[in-house]
């Protein structure tokens, strides 16, 4: 017999607070396809892993500094 293992899935206002946004903004995000969610039947639900890569996605890194003339 086969185990597998599910992660928890987020609903709207877990994801949100982990990206530090609003529930709202984050329904914006979903209806306009910016962000990966699962949708079962009415409910939206996100992958905790999605929302790293995402925050990842997001990052921007520093130029390096110009020495000093």
């Amino acid at each position: 017999m086969e185990v597998w293992y599910m992660e928890k899935l987020l609903n709207n206002n877990e994801a949100a607070e982990i990206l530090g946004i609003s529930p709202y903004s984050l329904r914006g995000k979903v209806s306009r396809r910016e962000i990966k969610f699962i949708k079962f039947g009415r409910r939206v639900l996100f992958r905790k892993e999605d929302l790293m890569e995402l925050i990842e996605r997001c990052t921007i890194e520093p130029r390096p500094r110009r020495a000093a003339k």
